[in-house]
């Protein structure tokens, strides 16, 4: 087998193995694209795309030849040949992306791939959500995609090797969990760049990381190819070597510890959110007392809750637990001991309920400020109609001790199904009931 690594040819110059070369033609063949003639900027027939498809499915012939008709099928359906037209017809709108959402082209890596950065942290996410309707996203997305496509085919022929992949440095600092906003936007990227933009990403490096970014990406993890899964990294901190490794220092922004000092996108609209930079629900919970948080799921297939908390200066028992409709029983799903700070997640497959309680019944002197956030994914298609309804029907019940926070003043999480197009976003508190009374008592 040592024609396997041998340099080849392709008919437009791409140095490849004779294995992958052949391959290469059957594939062709397979879609009834000519093996010669085809130029490198001639759209999704070229050498650098098609290669992409063979790659992302490990060379499995019908795999690719699959996903490639459904991609064509798709890029019909979404006019994405037009789409520079509609860039043309809507400048003021894409304007309007840019001022809120600040991702661009930065260069390229060692390796000429084009270098994205990608500020998530600074995205004024509820403000997004508000004012940009997820059709305009989707082309919004698929035309970047586009611009960084053709400049991966500028740079195979620049560089007479195939350049089919991005690097990304997503700067998280900023993240907070008002960027669960921002989760039905992602969700349509992850679908479209799954089927139709396969092994596109070659690195994703996720840097200034908070606190709280494991708990947003364990969340969203799931809308993610497992194949881009793998190629991602985080880092809170000491993550220059990293990026070095991938580029030059010469084409690595000065903030991330190179030397271009080519400034990097800022969003031109601020968020209105509240000021707590985490952007979680305050909770005080006085001495030798109890809060308690129930959260209904009343999705039939289920779905997936998602926690975390942390507790300024001090600590407190927290526990979890679940309880099955029409049943009595809590079953402990998990009990925890002096806790300052903690994120995890619980999946069920029927409708319940969550109960959440923070406990500092042991503290005679000390009250304790907790921030907390609790977010549930149903994994139904209810409507949006009868989310609605049923969230204006429920209140919140809060009984308290001392001086706390109003929790109907608090804006609920965001929840979206799995259909793409129907998303559940209540816009209160309404669905969690929330109590601080002395352990025992609810």
């Amino acid at each position: 087998r040592r024609h396997t690594n041998m340099a080849a040819n392709s008919p437009n110059g791409l140095k490849i193995s004779e294995e992958q070369l052949q391959q290469l033609g059957q594939f062709k063949r397979n879609l009834e694209i000519p093996e010669q003639g085809i130029p490198q900027d001639s759209g999704i027939q070229d050498d650098t795309t098609l290669i992409r498809f063979l790659s992302g499915k490990k060379w499995d012939m019908e795999a690719a030849v699959e996903q490639y008709k459904a991609m064509v099928q798709w890029r019909k359906d979404f006019e994405v040949d037009e789409i520079f037209e509609w860039e043309k017809e809507n400048p003021d709108r894409i304007e309007e992306i840019k001022s809120m959402y600040p991702s661009c082209h930065y260069g390229f890596d060692k390796e000429g791939r084009p270098l994205v950065v990608n500020r998530i942290g600074l995205i004024p996410c509820a403000v997004f959500a508000e004012k940009i309707g997820r059709v305009e996203w989707k082309k919004y997305h698929v035309l970047f995609f586009e611009k960084l496509m053709n400049i991966c085919r500028e740079q195979t022929k620049k560089l007479q090797k195939p350049i089919t992949q991005i690097t990304v440095i997503v700067d998280a600092e900023g993240c907070s969990f008002q960027h669960r906003h921002f989760t039905p936007y992602f969700k349509s990227n992850a679908g479209i760049d799954k089927q139709n933009y396969p092994e596109f990403l070659y690195s994703v490096t996720v840097v200034n990381a908070p606190w709280i970014f494991p708990t947003l990406f364990n969340f969203v993890k799931g809308f993610i190819d497992p194949n881009t899964r793998e190629k991602i990294q985080f880092f809170s901190s000491d993550f220059q070597d990293r990026l070095l490794e991938l580029m030059d220092s010469k084409n690595l922004a000065k903030e991330y510890g190179g030397e271009c000092d080519t400034p990097l996108p800022v969003p031109d609209v601020k968020s209105c959110e509240d000021a707590d930079p985490d952007g979680l629900m305050a909770q005080k919970v006085s001495m030798m007392d109890s809060f308690i948080l129930v959260k209904e799921c009343d999705d039939e297939k289920g779905g997936r809750y998602a926690w975390l908390f942390r507790v300024e200066q001090y600590n407190i028992n927290f526990k979890v637990e679940w309880r099955e409709k029409g049943s009595e029983e809590w079953t402990v799903v998990e009990d925890l001991k002096n806790v300052e700070t903690h994120e995890s997640s619980f999946s069920t497959d029927s409708t319940g309920e969550l109960r959440l309680t923070f406990d500092n019944t042991y503290s005679y002197f000390t009250s304790k400020n907790v921030k907390y956030a609790l977010l549930l994914h149903p994994r139904g298609t209810e409507s949006i109609e009868t989310s609605r309804k049923k969230t204006n029907e429920e209140s919140i019940k809060v009984h308290s001790l001392d001086d706390i926070l109003h929790t109907e003043e608090e804006e609920s999480p965001t929840q979206c199904d799995n259909n793409d197009d129907d998303i559940k976003k209540s816009t209160s508190s309404d669905d969690i009931k929330s109590t601080n009374a002395p352990q025992g008592q609810q």
